[in-house]
């Protein structure tokens, strides 16, 4: 049988793990400047603005504008209704909580979008209700303040850069309420989490609903992880002993998960975003990433992109006798090198342009 999967050896980004804290920085009358289209806006002290959000621009002198409401505030950034935005630049910025059973502080953001919708999101309810907060405690003033003690935690996750040990300790901490230590890996049949229902995203297989009802004929489970709660997403993954899928947020679910996952994902490319490499270290999991040779890409509504995968009943049957192999998957790659014309390189390279862009958009920069 002709191999359509190739291993994914390399890494879009950097991948380094460390074990001290990130910094914090405490600022007394610091001045929060709301979100501009135009002209500064993020949040200052006296040498300038604080953090990697806003724009530089005239800060106002904090005595002469209204103070806000008393009490102590850490500032999480600009937030972003999309799952896996929250868990990555979000999440990273409460690690100071992190087995932390003082006084909750209020939670000072930037958004595009109205308050009230983030009290919808099931998965922020969960994660902070782990932490003894709730959506109600974010705060975003409509016109300038002065906050009396705002809290700057540099991020304990940086997207394709480092992650700081210290999140994946909070992950674990918020993962544990939602969890069975004794039903860990109870059920062996193997889980893809299918992107198929998802209405938006970044990139989507065009033709998904032909490998997943292969993988169903094979007799292995299909969720849409879009369609499950927070909680039953992290106790899912728990008990399954493989989860299969394309590379994409669902995967950062494993951080909250049981230790010790195995996955196998398909990737739209040779190289995979290292984002999944830093949450792959810091959750214990051990994943193989595969690329097909032959993979056509294309504009998707919603999307920045879908990539078509040729013949998904015979990838299908490979996933599936991978899935069975994984222990030796190591040994079985090591003579499928992966291979990619100078076309796709080409193409994968405006497509991470794209990427990177649409998450600077997310990100409010």
């Amino acid at each position: 049988m002709t191999t359509r999967l190739r291993r994914c050896r390399d890494w879009w980004g950097e991948c380094a793990l460390r074990d001290d804290l990130p910094v914090v920085r405490e600022v007394a009358d610091a001045v929060y400047l709301p979100h501009r289209f135009e002209g500064s806006w993020g949040v200052f002290g006296p040498d300038g603005r604080l953090g990697p959000d806003g724009v530089d621009g005239p800060s106002p002198d904090p005595a002469g504008l209204p103070a806000a409401p008393d009490g102590e505030y850490l500032y999480l950034g600009h937030l972003v209704p999309h799952y896996g935005h929250v868990i990555v630049d979000t999440l990273s910025r409460l690690w100071p909580l992190a087995g932390h059973d003082g006084p909750r502080p209020r939670l000072l953001i930037h958004t595009f979008d109205p308050l009230p919708a983030f009290g919808a999101l099931d998965f922020l309810r969960a994660i902070l209700g782990r932490l003894g907060l709730a959506p109600e405690d974010l705060v975003a003033f409509e016109e300038p303040v002065r906050i009396g003690r705002l809290i700057v935690p540099e991020p304990a996750f940086r997207a394709q850069v480092e992650a700081h040990a210290v999140f994946g300790t909070l992950c674990r901490e918020i993962g544990a309420g939602f969890h069975d230590s004794a039903e860990t890996d109870a059920d062996a049949r193997p889980l893809y989490l299918s992107k198929s229902r998802l209405a938006t995203g970044i990139a989507r297989i065009a033709n998904e609903d032909d490998l997943v009802a292969e993988l169903d004929r094979r007799g292995v489970e299909i969720a849409y992880p879009e369609r499950l709660a927070f909680g039953e997403q992290v106790r899912l993954l728990s008990r399954r002993r493989l989860i299969l899928g394309s590379t994409g947020s669902a995967f950062h679910t494993t951080i909250f998960a049981a230790p010790g996952r195995r996955v196998l994902g398909l990737n739209w490319m040779p190289a995979v975003n290292s984002n999944f490499a830093l949450i792959d270290r810091l959750a214990g999991t051990t994943a193989r990433y595969y690329h097909l040779d032959g993979t056509r890409y294309a504009p998707a509504e919603g999307f920045e992109f879908r990539w078509t995968i040729p013949d998904p009943r015979a990838v299908a049957a490979e996933l599936v006798a991978r899935a069975e192999a994984f222990d030796d998957l190591d040994a079985r790659d090591g003579l499928a090198r992966p291979r990619a014309g100078q076309g796709l390189r080409s193409y994968a390279g405006a497509l991470r342009g794209r990427i990177s862009r649409a998450a600077g958009r997310w990100r409010g920069a």
